[in-house]
Parts: C-alpha cells; sequence; structure tokens
C-alpha cells in the first residue's frame, strides 16, 4: 500500500527516529516503524484484518468519521484515511479492498481532543 502524510512534519514524525522520538512515548516510537512496514506490506485496506492483533485496526467515529487506525501502545495510533481512487459502497463508505492508498493525519493519542 502507498502511504502519504498529510504533512511535512508528520512525515518526519514517522520516518525520523530523533522526530518520533520527541512526538511519542518510548514503547510507540519503537512500535511505529513495523507498524508502517505492516501497512506497506498489504495490498489494500481490505487485506488487514478488523480488530485483531498487533494491528488492531478499525474504523474511527464521530468527529474523525471516514477514518481508520492501527495502533501503538497506550492510546497511540496512526490515524489515516483513504486517498486517490477506490470504490464507495451505496451509503458512501470506502470499500476497503479499492483502497491502496492512505494518507497519514495523526501520530499519538487519537483520543484527546487536541
Amino acid at each position: 500500500m502507498l502511504i502519504g502524510y498529510a504533512s511535512t512534519k508528520l512525515e518526519k514524525v514517522c520516518t525520523k527516529r530523533k522526530e518520533t522520538l520527541k512526538a511519542l512515548s518510548q514503547e510507540s516510537a519503537e512500535v511505529l516503524p513495523r507498524r508502517l512496514e505492516d501497512l506497506e506490506a498489504f495490498n489494500n485496506l481490505g487485506q488487514i484484518p478488523i480488530r485483531q492483533t498487533p494491528l488492531h485496526f478499525h474504523p474511527l467515529r464521530e468527529d474523525r468519521s471516514g477514518e481508520y487506525v492501527i495502533k501503538l501502545k497506550g492510546g497511540d495510533g496512526i490515524v489515516f484515511r483513504p486517498t486517490g481512487d477506490f470504490e464507495t459502497s451505496e451509503d458512501g463508505a470506502p470499500i476497503l479492498a479499492s483502497v491502496t492508498k492512505i494518507e497519514v493525519v495523526l501520530v499519538g493519542n487519537y483520543h484527546s481532543n487536541d
């Protein structure tokens, strides 16, 4: 799967160890590179098991509707949304098997209201 980033700062948090350690707990910083490799290894979102360890992939709701998360440690996760061309169901939800590109929009505590 192709991974993009919503900002240059976010890309640095995900790809530069020094920035990762500034933004995340030590535990989450250790897991982040592996989770990004996991995401890249899938051809599409439909291949990722829903709510199963170790990824705990699931859709988000309310103010994060349309976004998905892969868990790191504690309350941290990689929050992303489908991007590029993909199919949608009648209710407008992405058909996960057709999503081959994502954009990371947050790395950190996705439960906070910041």
